[in-house]
This record gives C-alpha cells, sequence and structure tokens, in this order.
C-alpha cells in the first residue's frame, strides 16, 4: 500500500477497545497484509488454489488462462480492496478517532463515516479500468468483476440478499441524493491512491443496465459464479474476522482444523492394526482382521443364521467396501446401502479412512451428516473409539451441544476463551459431526456466519446418513448440491442407509457425467436377502387392515405375544422368563393413552415411555437400562414414538408399529434382534392414528395408498425391495419438474443462477415447522446409570459443572442441578452482558447445559395458549417458554401430559 496510498501510514483500520492498553493502533497497512495473511492461511490449509481455479474454468464454455488468471486477480483483490474506503475521513476521525483527520472531513459527505461502499467504487473503477484498456471489454471480466464486488459492500453485512445489483448498482444513495454528484465525490479518493481512471469509465460505476443485454446475460447462468461469490465471501469475511480478532485479541491463530498426512497414518494404523478400540471395557478391534484378510480372503456369505455368521457377513461387507474403495477411488459419489445391523458407521468409516489414506493428505476433513441429534452422539463415541481420535479432533454441531474446549494452554483463562471461541466458531476441527439442516445450511446459505464453512468443505470427505428422512419434494435439491459440489469443491459424498433412496435417478443432474459408485453392488443379493439379515424379524400383519382396533385389544395382544417369547430361552441372549418388547405410535398422545392402560397390569417388570418430550438425562437412563446387560433377565416394555426408529443402539426381541411409511416400518424392524442371537422375533404392524396428519405432505405415503397393494407392500418388507417404492417417488417428480407453468427444480436452479442468495436458502428448507422450546426447571441428576453395572455416565461434563459453579450453581444433596437456577443464569448473562467474547462463550457452554431440560412441540395457536396456563410469561420472553407450574403439565417419566390436547398437536421435534 505504501506505493499506492499517499501517506499510507497516517490510516488506521483498528483501535484497542481499551485506551489504557499499551497495544498501538492498527494501520490500514497492516491490517490488510494481515487480512492476506490469513487468506494465504486459509488457501494453503484447504487447498483452495485448485478449487478456485476449477470453478473460474467452469464459468463459461471457454476461459482461456490470460482470463482466467485475471479473474482469480479479481477475487483475491477483494480481499486487498475490501477496506481501501477507510480512507474516508469522516471513518477516521469518527470510527477512528485519529487526530490527524479532526477537522478536516468534508462539511457535505455523501457517505457519511461509512466504508464498504467507497471501497467497493475504488476496487470497481479500477478493475473495469483495466478490462476495458488492456483485457477488450471482455464481458466475462466485467460480469464477474461486478458480482464479485458484492463481497465488498457486504463484508459487515449479516448477510447475502436477493437483489444484488441493487446493491452493486448504490441504489442506496440514488435514493438520497443525485449519483452523478455521488460518483464525483467517490472519485476523488482515487487520487489518494494514485490511480489514474478514464472518468468515462468511472461513469460506468452504479449503471448495471448493460448487464441485462445478451452480450453479458449468457456468462450469468452459472452455478459456478454462484458458488465463486459464496466462497469468496467466506474468505474475505473469515480472513478479516481473524486478522481483527488478532489485532484486538492479540490470539493469533495458528491451526485451521486439517489432517495431515502423519496423523492420517496413525488414525490409519489404529484401525488397521490395533487389537483393542478399549482394552478396559474388552472391546476388540475387529477390522484388524479385516485388513489382514482382505488380499486372500474368499467369500462365503453364510446362510445358516446365528451371531457368528452375522459378523463374518459384516466383516465380509466391510472388504467389498474397502476394496470397491481402491478400485474406484477417483471418483467423487459413494453409496453404501447396507441391511440394519449391517454396522453401516463402521462401513463408512473404512470408506472414509481408506480414502484419507489413498489421497496423502490432499483430502484432510471428514464431515458426518446426520438427521437426529441421537444419531450425532452416537456416532462421535463410536468414531472416537474405532479411528483412537483425540477429543480435541472432533466437535459435535447442533442445538444441544455445548462449547467445545480444546487443551489450548494459555496463560491466562480469557485467552482459553479467546481461542475456544474462534475455534467453535470457525468450526476449526478436522472431524465434525452435525445435522442434515446445519449442513445442507453451509451449501446454500446466504448468511454470513453461516457461510464462514464454506471454504472449510473443500477437499473434505462428506457421509450422509439416512437422507430419505426428510421430505422427497426436496430430494432434487439435495442431489443437485451434492453433484455441483462433488465436482467443483473436490468433495467425496458417501450417501449411505438401508433404505437408500437412489437420487442419481432424478433428471435434475443426468447431464452431469459423474455417476454414482455402489461400495456394495450386490447387495441386495447378498446380504439384504440374506437369512442373517433378512430373517432377523418376521413381520406380522394380524391388525394391518383394522379399523376399529381399540387400545386395550392392542395391550392383550402385546402382553398375550410377550408372555409366549418371554417363555423362550436363548441363554445370555435372552433368558428364560424375561422378554424385550417395544411398542411405537404416530401420536405421543396415544402413546400416553396406552401407557396409562397397561401400567395397571402386571406381567411387565418396568415399563418405559420414550418420546420427543422426554428429557436426554430420562432418555439415556433409558437407553443404558436396556443395553446393561444385568437388566436381560427382566421382562420390558418400552412404549415409543418415532424416535425410537433411527440412532437408538437398542435390542428388542419383539415390536409393535403404527404403520406409516415403508421404510419407517424398517427402520423400527431394524432396533429388534440386532445381532441374530435369538429366533421366533416379530414386529407386527397395526393402524390406528392417521399417519397423513404427520406425513400428509410425503409423496411416499401418497403414492403407498395409491400405487402399492397390500402384497407389494408387504413383499418390500419382506424381501427389503425400497427401490419399489423409491422409483415411484423418483419418477413423480421427474414429471413434476417436467410440467410447465409448475413451480419445479428448474425454477429454483433458475435462482442459484441469477444469484438469488435469499431465495436459494429459503426455498429449500428440510424441515418448515416452526417450534416451541419448552424449558422444564427440574431436578437432573449430575450422572445416571451406565450400561456397565455400578458404572455411572455423566450426564453434566466437569466443564459444564465448572461453569455453574462459578455462579454458585451446585448440585443438591440428591447429587442434581435445579433446572431454576440453570435459568436464572440464562437470565443474568441476558440482562448484565459482558464483554463479546466471553459473553458468547458463557452463552454457547450454557446452551450445552439448558438443553438438559429442554423439549420442543410444533408451534401452533392451540398449543400457544395452552401453554400460557403453565408458563411464566415474563420469563418466556427470551427464547424458552418457562413451564413455571410443570408438575401439572410434564412427568419426568412419561413427559409431558398433554390430555388437554388433540393428538396431533402434541409432535415433537
Amino acid at each position: 500500500m505504501k506505493e499506492q496510498l499517499i501517506n499510507a501510514g497516517v490510516y488506521w483500520a483498528h483501535r484497542p477497545k481499551d485506551s489504557n492498553t499499551n497495544i498501538p493502533v492498527e494501520t490500514l497497512e497492516e491490517h490488510i497484509e494481515l487480512v492476506l495473511c490469513y487468506f494465504n492461511q486459509l488457501i494453503e490449509a484447504h487447498q483452495l488454489d485448485a478449487v478456485i481455479d476449477r470453478l473460474i474454468l467452469n464459468l463459461y464454455e471457454k476461459v482461456d488462462i490470460e482470463t482466467g488468471n485475471y479473474i482469480k486477480l479479481l477475487f483475491v483483490n477483494t480481499i486487498v480492496y475490501h477496506d481501501y474506503g477507510k480512507i474516508n475521513e469522516r471513518f477516521q476521525a469518527d470510527k477512528m478517532n485519529n487526530g490527524y483527520f479532526k477537522g478536516s472531513s468534508p462539511k457535505e459527505s455523501f457517505i457519511g463515516s461509512t466504508h464498504s461502499g467507497l471501497g467497493a467504487f475504488i476496487y470497481l473503477t479500477k478493475h473495469l479500468h483495466e478490462i476495458i484498456t488492456q483485457h477488450k471489454s471482455s464481458p466475462l471480466l466485467v460480469t464477474t468483476c461486478i458480482h464479485l464486488s458484492y463481497s465488498i459492500f457486504k463484508h459487515h453485512s449479516k448477510s447475502f440478499d436477493d437483489d444484488c445489483m441493487s446493491t452493486i448498482g448504490f441504489a442506496e444513495w440514488k435514493a438520497q441524493y443525485n449519483f452523478d454528484d455521488v460518483r464525483n465525490f467517490l472519485s476523488n479518493y482515487l487520487k489518494a491512491y494514485q490511480f489514474d481512471v478514464n472518468p468515462k469509465i468511472s461513469q460506468l460505476i452504479g449503471n448495471n443496465d448493460f448487464l441485462n443485454h445478451s452480450a453479458y446475460k449468457s456468462y450469468k447462468q452459472s452455478f459456478s459464479l454462484y458458488a465463486l461469490c459464496r466462497l469468496n465471501f467466506s474468505l474475505l469475511t473469515t480472513a478479516d474476522y481473524l486478522a481483527t480478532n488478532e489485532y484486538m485479541n492479540q490470539t493469533p491463530i495458528e491451526h485451521f482444523g486439517t489432517l495431515s498426512k502423519e496423523r492420517i497414518d496413525e488414525l490409519y494404523h489404529n484401525v488397521s492394526q490395533s487389537e483393542w478400540l478399549n482394552e478396559t471395557e474388552e472391546k476388540r478391534n475387529y477390522n484388524k482382521s479385516v485388513f489382514e484378510q482382505m488380499d486372500s480372503y474368499e467369500s462365503k456369505n453364510p446362510q445358516i443364521v446365528s451371531g457368528d455368521n452375522l459378523n463374518v457377513l459384516r466383516q465380509e461387507m466391510a472388504m467389498e467396501v474397502l476394496r470397491n474403495v481402491r478400485k474406484n477411488y477417483q471418483n467423487n459419489l459413494f453409496y453404501i446401502e447396507a441391511p440394519t445391523g449391517g454396522g453401516k458407521t463402521n462401513l463408512s468409516t473404512l470408506a472414509a479412512i481408506e480414502l484419507l489414506k489413498i489421497y496423502q493428505g490432499q483430502f484432510n476433513k471428514v464431515f458426518y451428516v446426520f438427521p437426529f441429534t441421537t444419531l450425532i452422539t452416537q456416532t462421535y463415541k463410536s468414531l472416537k473409539e474405532t479411528l483412537g481420535l483425540k477429543d480435541e479432533e472432533m466437535v459435535e454441531l447442533h442445538s444441544k451441544a455445548g462449547m467445545k474446549v480444546k487443551d489450548n494452554k494459555e496463560d491466562d483463562e480469557y485467552g482459553d476463551e479467546k481461542l475456544n471461541y474462534i475455534n467453535n466458531l470457525f468450526v476449526n476441527f478436522p472431524f465434525v459431526f452435525l445435522s442434515h439442516i446445519r449442513f445442507f445450511d453451509v451449501l446454500k446459505t446466504n448468511e454470513k456466519e453461516a457461510n464462514y464453512l464454506l471454504h472449510r468443505l473443500a477437499n473434505s470427505i462428506v457421509i450422509i446418513d439416512e437422507l430419505q428422512s426428510y421430505n422427497p419434494q426436496h430430494w432434487d435439491k439435495v442431489i443437485y448440491f451434492i453433484k455441483q459440489y462433488a465436482a467443483l469443491f473436490n468433495i467425496k459424498f458417501i450417501l449411505m442407509s438401508a433404505t437408500l433412496p437412489k437420487l442419481d435417478r432424478l433428471n435434475v443432474i443426468k447431464e452431469q457425467a459423474q455417476d454414482f459408485v455402489y461400495l456394495l453392488p450386490n447387495t441386495k443379493k447378498l446380504y439384504f436377502n440374506n437369512p442373517n439379515f433378512s430373517g432377523r424379524v418376521s413381520f406380522k400383519f394380524d391388525f394391518f387392515d383394522r379399523k376399529d382396533l381399540e387400545l386395550a385389544e392392542l395391550a392383550e395382544k402385546l402382553i398375550e405375544e410377550s408372555k409366549i417369547y418371554s417363555a423362550k430361552d436363548f441363554g445370555k441372549a435372552k433368558p428364560l422368563g424375561s422378554v424385550y418388547t417395544v411398542i411405537e405410535f404416530i401420536f405421543k398422545k396415544t402413546a400416553t393413552e396406552f401407557y396409562q392402560i397397561i401400567k395397571h397390569t402386571d406381567f411387565f417388570d418396568e415399563i418405559f415411555v420414550l418420546s420427543g418430550t422426554i428429557l436426554e438425562h430420562r432418555r439415556r437412563y433409558i437407553i443404558n437400562f436396556l443395553k446393561n446387560k444385568f437388566n436381560r433377565k427382566r421382562k420390558i416394555l418400552l412404549i415409543t414414538t418415532q424416535v425410537v426408529e433411527a440412532g437408538v443402539d437398542i435390542d428388542m426381541d419383539l415390536g409393535f408399529k403404527d404403520r406409516s411409511l415403508i421404510d419407517s416400518d424398517e427402520q423400527l424392524a431394524g432396533r429388534i434382534n440386532r445381532n441374530v442371537n435369538k429366533q421366533g422375533c416379530m414386529l407386527f404392524l397395526f393402524n390406528y392414528n392417521k399417519e397423513s396428519i404427520i406425513y400428509g405432505k410425503d409423496k411416499r405415503l401418497e403414492l403407498t395408498r395409491k400405487c402399492i397393494s397390500r402384497e407389494q407392500y408387504f413383499d418390500i418388507l419382506k424381501n427389503k425391495d425400497f427401490d419399489k417404492l423409491y422409483d415411484l417417488v423418483l419418477n413423480d417428480r421427474n414429471e413434476w419438474n417436467n410440467k410447465e407453468m409448475v413451480a419445479g427444480f428448474s425454477e429454483y436452479e433458475g435462482k442459484i443462477k441469477s444469484l438469488k442468495f435469499q431465495s436459494v436458502h429459503e426455498d429449500f428448507k428440510l424441515i418448515e415447522q416452526n417450534n416451541i422450546s419448552c424449558f422444564v426447571p427440574v431436578h437432573i441428576p449430575v450422572k445416571v446409570d451406565g450400561v456397565v453395572e455400578e458404572q455411572k455416565e455423566k450426564i453434566f461434563s466437569t466443564m459444564e459443572l465448572d461453569f455453574l459453579r462459578q455462579y454458585n450453581v451446585l448440585p443438591n444433596d440428591d447429587d442434581e442441578i435445579d433446572g431454576k437456577e440453570v435459568f436464572d443464569i440464562y437470565l443474568a448473562l441476558i440482562h448484565n452482558r459482558q464483554e463479546f467474547i466471553r459473553q458468547k462463550t458463557q452463552e454457547k457452554i450454557l446452551q450445552g447445559i439448558m438443553s438438559k431440560y429442554v423439549f420442543s412441540l410444533f408451534a401452533n395457536d392451540n398449543i400457544e395458549r395452552k401453554l400460557i396456563e403453565y408458563s411464566d410469561e415474563e420469563k418466556s420472553e427470551y427464547g424458552y417458554k418457562y413451564v413455571e407450574y410443570w408438575k401439572d403439565f410434564y412427568d419426568i417419566e412419561t413427559g409431558m401430559r398433554d390430555a388437554d390436547f388433540n393428538s396431533n398437536e402434541t409432535q415433537f421435534l
């Protein structure tokens, strides 16, 4: 800048927060150099050079080297020029309190003390001058330059919006002033940078009408331009934030949460050669024999049903996945379709570690994406053991996750807070476990904070589980984004499920060349139809068509079948006299009504209720109880809703289910006889509640009713042939998108290519219902009984207890934390705000604590009116419904008392 900006040293970018500090002011030159330094570190850490090249080359059919290199210069120069507008005298005098400019600022200023618009003007003028004089007014360069300037305009805003051309066209100033006067005023600042620009060229700034001419319009129709603008925004705002943080807090960031080649080798060794996953718990590493035998092993595919043979099949699937990864590693799109109980998580982990090893550090991050927080938490623990990961290498991203703390070893506690805040904000961890919603937000968001993560996705491995969990109306968008980002950002995607829709059969991506590789290509024949998987559970249809079924009759049938099964003896797997039965309802209210009927019977030793209104500590107690081998001799009934279908690692003997979607029925079957160590396990499907209230807009339900007969329904479940259902759904979606005059996928893609950033984000929501978060101020134990007898599982972490202790919140005599005291901390944080990073850190830690007291309900007027009767309305003004009179409303063991609500109104999230 010394060579460009006259008197560069007099311009300040930041000044210390505390006037008593010894930290000198930061000059504009120092700040821009530091931002560029972080930009380069991010480019190197995430290997983005080739990604940016690829995006540029895909902007148009033919991009020559000279044009491509200039676009790359435009990309980098948004970083260089983003704060050039800080030479505004009013900014220096008013915002920086820079004495050099006191009294020297112009009396009449069109731009006040702002700087982003001036910076964008300088960027546009300088580069459009070069494009016109040196690059023959290339329409591609003009178009790219104008759109990349949007990052400079918006780098202090919360989001991109739909009308970026309005911003780039200086519409706000045009509305207030004569823009010729504004343009002349802004042009004066070019002299400070010694930029000699033809006045006719500066007249182009703010006049974007020419972009509507055909010569320019064709260059805008590109996903690559959309992605290039968002990647630019991600890198600019991240580098700017990190640089500003380093100056303001004196906290440099040196590690960006990536895996080195050496660390990948260590993880590969852990998986392929270690004897134990956890020696103290006697958990062996069965993957070791997979790697040892793989080259010489010949498939046995045993047909006799036994626990040992099930393990043989799991190992054979693992070998097949590894072989196919080695054969097809250059592809970016993979399917793992494996039967329930086949160990999908382990298969995906092996695929991921094999790809990491093959590429020797080119891929250096792994994202695990799930529909439910229970699956996230479960897989987090599993992968930590399987790979031998360190705690500081992993993070969970979801609404119930608190602050992730690394062992930073700073000299002071606040130094730790600053580093932890930055690491959490930018997710500087190589293994990230997050929800579908959070992940697809990163792919499509217009919001700055979510967009910070976009650059991290490049050269990563993304494993997406249970994609069928969401409404098929969005499947075309899902596969479109996956294919685009796989190709352009060099991401390896692994899609897996026991009921996997083949989304590549959607026409929206038929013209894209790369296909999915099936890592288990013969999975139906070899595994799904193998008796060790297909024979684990038999489906019973006694009540399938009944429309007059009463809960009392259902209870009688359940007890009758449970008594019969309890008389069977399968040794340790199911001792004589014991039975584990599960019944799933569509509505929570029906589950509660069934509990009221059956709790008066004396057959079961324990009856548990598990629904979305059961708090986390109780849920963990129930799951641990069911997994504790000491309890296997008991008779247990689990009454539940859909929360048990995925992510709950339990093994039941008998199941009863109110039928809904066919793939949902299969998910519950996956909780029964998981290890094939029992015989005669059954799942009874019955018809009670109207599933259309929950699934009414889901094409799977509509097409099942219209196109699938009773016999075909049975056949799909028996033979695990879910393609029969999904092909109907995918064909329906294709037909819909081909119709004229409907809001099909082409309209959505048009918004992407037209850079309608806000609409692209808002028109693709995996969950569309609004919800109410209810805070129940109960006493929650610090620990609950664990899976192993006489061992405890922590509900509150040591860090959380330390945090509570700072606010004098301590466990009571029963070793419980009072929810009322926790909520008081929440209110205190709101009313007594602290320094920004400390405030944000404390809020994040508290979020994890508060989630233990919270459940969610779908919002509607009736529920909101009812909740008022039980809530403290004053305390409920801050984001949660504070259920003050919870004893009239809530029961720890059965959840929300919903007698006053209609059955479809108490659906949980």
